[in-house]
């Protein structure tokens, strides 16, 4: 099923490559990415494998040029959900790769990625990554009893219950054929398509797989489980 707007075919990388793993053939298709990573992974990798070089991975993806005739198959929109996951290849139960196909306007909850990383690159449209510090939890008791009242926490900006937000590192909007990392070390995301008038599209690299994270309140830091994560559609053929 095609996107419900015409994809821009992106004809250019938008920053310098590093350099590319295992040969200097540059894959050309979306077919020849996911070979290329199952290459470079092998058979029992993962980014935590200690031979495995993330920054491969992450150059394997840049360097292929985002073709809306390689991954619309994938792109399915749901205009009643923020946005879809479609699950492109399993990867032998070592990663995932998948198309999200995110609606106007909408966002991802603040989460983590249960210790997976997490390679996201741009096929159509901008996303913004709002990354966040971890909440500090280790002074949770004294904060919270320093706080007389609702009113008081409210002017420090903190939960009266628990003392602590989400502190925000930095915001980032990413265009086409560009392409960013995360890893829980590196802290919480969210990923919003900052735009009111079309959609967007980006794929996603996770190893190892998972199927739950934890979401996050950003005024309180609170977290919760997300449930298990579904697929909206498995190779093309719709799942839900």
């Amino acid at each position: 099923m095609a996107p419900p707007q015409e994809p821009q075919q992106c004809l250019a990388l938008t920053h310098p490559l590093q350099e590319v793993p295992k040969s200097d053939a540059v894959p050309r298709t979306l077919h020849d990415l996911v070979a290329r990573i199952h290459d470079e992974l092998g058979p029992d990798g993962g980014l935590d494998s200690e031979h495995i070089d993330a920054n491969r991975i992450i150059a394997l993806m840049e360097s292929y040029n985002s073709n809306a005739e390689d991954w619309e198959q994938y792109a399915m929109f749901d205009h009643s959900r923020a946005y879809t996951r479609n699950l492109v290849d399993d990867g032998n139960g070592k990663f995932n790769l998948m198309i999200l196909a995110w609606s106007k306007g909408q966002q991802s909850p603040i989460h983590d990625h249960a210790g997976s990383h997490c390679v996201m690159k741009i096929l159509d449209g901008k996303l913004q990554e709002s990354l966040y510090d971890w909440p500090d939890m280790s002074d949770q008791d004294n904060v919270a009893n320093d706080i007389c009242d609702i009113t008081t926490a409210r002017k420090l900006d903190v939960c009266p219950k628990t003392g602590v937000c989400l502190t925000k590192q930095r915001e980032t909007i990413y265009g086409a054929d560009q392409v960013t990392y995360v890893h829980d070390k590196i802290g919480l995301h969210r990923i919003s398509n900052p735009s009111g008038e079309r959609g967007a599209v980006s794929l996603h690299l996770y190893t190892p797989p998972y199927e739950t994270c934890k979401t996050f309140e950003e005024q309180t830091g609170r977290a919760r489980s997300s449930g298990k994560c579904s697929f909206y559609s498995v190779g093309g053929r719709r799942s839900i």
